[in-house]
């Protein structure tokens, strides 16, 4: 295969990425208004709680009241509709996660062949100079997610959802929650938010270097770790 006269570039292979159809289990993928939804919910959760912390230091004021309230109405729209999409989710995958990962796996090696087709017209030399900077980056986001929070995102849908559930065992005195209470459910919600942005970020950067790798090794050059 001639090589391509044109100059690789991560950005072209984003746009082949997101061009590329979901296939059959797409019906999995979180949708993205779904997913800006859930940080609503998680934003909501944050300023209903806000009050519950800010009455240990100000005199309590209905203005308060009001803003809590809006923060659980918040969170009740934007995280129920997440909340309850994941558990179908996870109940739909046990069930039929035999067939529906064949058929996903299937259709990802046909598309990632003619991604890996692309890829090779392109230099061997620019192909690892980008693998070395897609792996340090990759290294980058493991230290600064493991810094930030561990495997925190790993808990999903669960920080949002306990958040909404102590707003709603709470729905009738919102200011009544204990302060340290509610400053670790906004903490925690914040805390996922902000990790599981840094872990879809990883797992986009990992498939970069997964399939620079592959295509090094297709045109016979050493995969190295850097």
């Amino acid at each position: 295969m001639s090589e391509s006269s044109e100059t690789f570039s991560l950005a072209a292979l984003e746009r082949r990425l997101a061009a590329m159809p979901d296939g059959p289990a797409a019906v999995l993928n979180t949708p993205r208004w779904m997913w800006w939804l859930s940080v609503l919910g998680g934003a909501g959760v944050i300023v209903g709680l806000t009050p519950a912390v800010l009455i240990q230091f100000m005199r309590p004021q209905m203005w308060m009241v009001h803003v809590a309230q809006v923060g659980l109405c918040t969170a009740i729209a934007g995280g129920a509709p997440f909340v309850l999409r994941s558990l179908w989710v996870i109940l739909r995958g046990v069930r039929n996660w035999k067939s529906e990962q064949a058929a996903q796996l299937d259709h990802d090696v046909e598309h990632f062949r003619e991604l890996t087709n692309w890829l090779v017209t392109f230099p061997e030399s620019q192909l690892v100079e980008y693998r070395r900077m897609t792996s340090m980056w990759r290294q980058q986001l493991d230290i600064r997610l493991g810094l930030l929070s561990g495997g925190f995102s790993r808990l999903g849908f669960l920080p949002v959802a306990g958040g909404l559930f102590l707003l709603l065992m709470n729905r009738d005195s919102l200011l009544a929650i204990p302060g340290w209470l509610a400053m670790l459910g906004a903490f925690v919600v914040l805390l996922y938010l902000i990790s599981a942005s840094g872990a879809l970020m990883k797992i986009r950067v990992d498939l970069y270097d997964v399939l620079l790798a592959n295509a090094i090794e297709r045109k016979g050059g050493a995969v190295r770790v850097p």
